[in-house]
């Protein structure tokens, strides 16, 4: 009698999944239908980060998820063709187990998959010119990882007031800045560019700061309003050329400096004007911190 007790019980264990196959089959559909939604939305979101923010040290991460969300995609879609096919051929016992099985690999799998990939690197390799440098991750340095010429650059996002990373949760409006050797070539290039300038429509307002001061101004043609552009050039005693700066009407300036063995060229609010000089040797003094021996 108790061996048909159990048989009994067992017989209710095992049915209730058969039972209820048909609702296995459409979860095994539903559950394609939100895999594909999470495809593209967190592919969209991993893929615009991977564009815009290659460097940080959470790129491994979004790489893994747009590696994974096919393999997801194709898992969901084989365990809905399966069940439907189990279910249509009156394998009831069938479907049930194809839809758990399938969704505990895929989740145990990738959740073990992404638990295995560390963060990116937390320094990386750059040169300005021949000079190697090592540059934390948070500064989002791009150029090149190769020495070279004197073309080569680095480039660097940092917030001009605290000197920190874009990437540091303290600084919250990261500027672009531009490294460059210190050569013949760079020092024509701390001269603001010919096209931005009319020598001859230029007018002089005066010293500020030891920078001899511009306007330019645009006349107003149609709808465009006049505009009004300041330039700003700094010399040595020697008469050569330390800093310029073209500042728009929104008050920000795009300064090009000479700075020890740099040539920089980054974006600094006017109103920072006499902080120019103290953030140039800064600047320069945070590069060398970086430079590898």
């Amino acid at each position: 009698m108790n061996g048909h007790a159990t048989t009994g019980a067992e017989s209710q264990a095992t049915g209730l999944p058969t039972r209820r196959a048909g609702w296995f089959v459409f979860l095994a559909w539903l559950l394609l239908v939100l895999t594909i939604l999470a495809y593209v939305s967190i592919g969209i979101g991993a893929g615009i980060g991977l564009t815009y923010h290659p460097l940080h040290e959470r790129a491994p991460h979004d790489r893994a998820l747009l590696q994974l969300l096919p393999v997801a995609c194709g898992v969901a879609l084989i365990a809905a063709i399966a069940s439907s096919l189990a279910l249509f051929l009156r394998r009831r016992t069938v479907a049930p187990y194809v839809v758990v099985a399938s969704w505990l690999a895929l989740v145990a799998g990738g959740a073990l998959y992404l638990a295995s990939i560390g963060n990116g690197p937390q320094q990386y390799d750059r040169y300005v010119g021949e000079q190697h440098l090592s540059i934390p991750w948070q500064y989002d340095p791009r150029g090149a990882a190769t020495p070279g010429t004197s073309g080569v650059s680095v480039r660097l996002r940092l917030c001009p007031d605290t000197l920190r990373g874009t990437y540091e949760p303290t600084c919250r409006d990261g500027k672009q800045f531009t490294v460059y050797p210190l050569d013949e070539r760079r020092l024509q290039y701390v001269e603001v560019p010919r096209y931005q300038r009319n020598e001859s429509q230029d007018r002089s307002t005066g010293v500020r700061d030891g920078h001899q001061g511009y306007i330019h101004i645009t006349p107003a043609e149609g709808q465009r309003k006049e505009i009004k552009t300041r330039y700003y050039r700094l010399t040595n005693t020697d008469g050569s050329l330390q800093r310029t700066a073209a500042c728009s009407g929104y008050g920000s300036c795009e300064h090009r400096a000479i700075s020890g063995r740099y040539v920089l060229v980054y974006e600094a609010p006017e109103t920072a004007f006499s902080q120019w000089k103290d953030m140039d040797q800064k600047l320069a003094a945070l590069v060398d911190s970086w430079t590898v021996p």
